[in-house]
Parts: C-alpha cells; sequence; structure tokens
C-alpha cells in the first residue's frame, strides 16, 4: 500500500480517536465550559491542519529514529498553540486537551496502523 493510502487511514482513524478524546476530556476530565460543536469544529480543523505536517513536512527535517516522537511533540505543540487562540481557554487546559487527544491518537495508530 502507498504512503498516501497510510496518510489517508491514518487521517481517518486520528479524527475518529481524537474528537471523542477531545470532546470527553473538555467536558468530563477537565470540566470546561465549552460547547460541543465547537471542540467539534477545531478539532477537525488542528487535525487537518497538523496531521499533514507530520506525515509530509516534518520528514523533510527530522531525520531521527526518533521522529515519531519529536513529530508528536511538535504536533501537540502547535494544536496547543491554535486552539488556545481559538477556543480562549487557559494554556494548561488547552495543554492537556492537545496531549490527552494525541497520546490516544498516536496509541491507536500504533496498534492499528502496525
Amino acid at each position: 500500500m502507498s504512503y498516501g493510502f497510510f496518510f489517508f487511514i491514518s487521517l481517518l482513524l486520528t479524527l475518529a480517536v481524537e474528537i471523542p478524546a477531545l470532546l470527553f476530556s473538555a467536558k468530563y476530565l477537565l470540566k470546561i465550559k465549552i460547547q460541543t460543536k465547537e471542540i467539534l469544529y477545531w478539532g477537525v480543523f488542528v487535525n487537518l491542519f497538523s496531521l499533514p505536517y507530520l506525515w509530509f513536512v516534518f520528514p523533510l527535517f527530522i531525520s531521527s529514529h526518533n521522529y515519531i516522537l519529536i513529530g508528536e511533540i511538535l504536533v501537540v505543540l502547535i494544536e496547543t498553540i491554535i486552539l488556545l487562540k481559538v477556543l480562549k481557554i487557559d494554556f494548561k487546559n488547552v495543554f492537556i486537551l492537545s496531549l490527552i487527544a494525541n497520546v490516544v491518537s498516536c496509541l491507536a495508530g500504533l496498534i492499528v496502523l502496525r
């Protein structure tokens, strides 16, 4: 299978895992008062923005055996910055949201795409 096909499957998996993780984390773990549609919209947006960078841009600059770790750290930081600006909640909560969503997504990807 091609790299592009794996990317597409990864994108679908990422959206299927990260959006519920964001919703659950925001509403029940962190108890953030935010509308569900806002989390859905911005969750999809940040993933459509960040995942292509992880798959197609970062590999051009990161040639380390720790690519996944470095890439995921960069994605968490990028998503944190974007969500901080649009959701207007404090940095700590946005960082936790991004971290939880990306850890869950990365683990799901490692399990499913092995």
